[in-house]
């Protein structure tokens, strides 16, 4: 026959094993620098999709995205001093003291260093969505990187472009109309 206190321990002890794993998760999460990262790329037809809003990461000074291959998995380093992001280089296992590696087994795959996507709650939302319809501001997102090259979005915030940024968005759109094959003559 259990005894009372044992029945009592039998219920509290997987509620305590409950609470120390969420605390080693919540104090994991806590860890690392946070940085901030510009981007763009958010659907202006679509911009929340349930609870989170999804974007593209603009690496200052990664132009061009090297092919990912499966054996050498690559990373991203982080130079500056945080939050402030100076310069982002493309590294192959090499000493990084701010490394950025993308999950594979993520949401995104082998895109998460390209994408990205914020859960936020509902209060937060309805703000959110008239930001992303500004065209003249600049979304800017908190990630937080872990020693073990791991990151995470945490925060979403939107800044006026500045003059450099205005320019480099019109020369893109500029080249993206010029591409465009010329529409067909219909004749009348």
């Amino acid at each position: 026959m259990i005894r009372p206190l044992g029945r009592i321990a039998a219920a509290l002890l997987p509620a305590l094993g409950l609470a120390a794993l969420w605390g080693q998760s919540h104090h994991t999460f806590q860890q690392g620098t946070e940085w901030e990262v510009p981007v763009e790329g958010y659907d202006p037809r679509d911009y929340l999709r349930g609870h989170y809003v999804e974007f593209t990461y603009d690496w200052p000074g990664v132009e061009q995205w090297p092919r990912w291959r499966n054996d050498h998995p690559f990373m991203l380093c982080l130079e500056g001093d945080a939050p402030r992001i100076a310069r982002v280089t493309v590294h192959r296992e090499s000493p990084c003291a701010h490394p950025v590696r993308g999950d594979p087994s993520g949401v995104y795959g082998l895109s998460a260093l390209t994408m990205g996507r914020l859960y936020l709650g509902q209060a937060r939302a309805e703000t959110l969505q008239r930001e992303l319809q500004d065209s003249g501001q600049r979304g800017v997102v908190t990630i937080r990187q872990r020693d073990d090259g791991s990151f995470t979005p945490i925060a979403i915030r939107f800044r006026p472009l500045t003059p450099d940024e205005r320019a480099q968005r019109e020369a893109r759109n500029q080249r993206a109309e010029e591409s465009l094959p010329p529409p067909p003559i219909i004749p009348q």
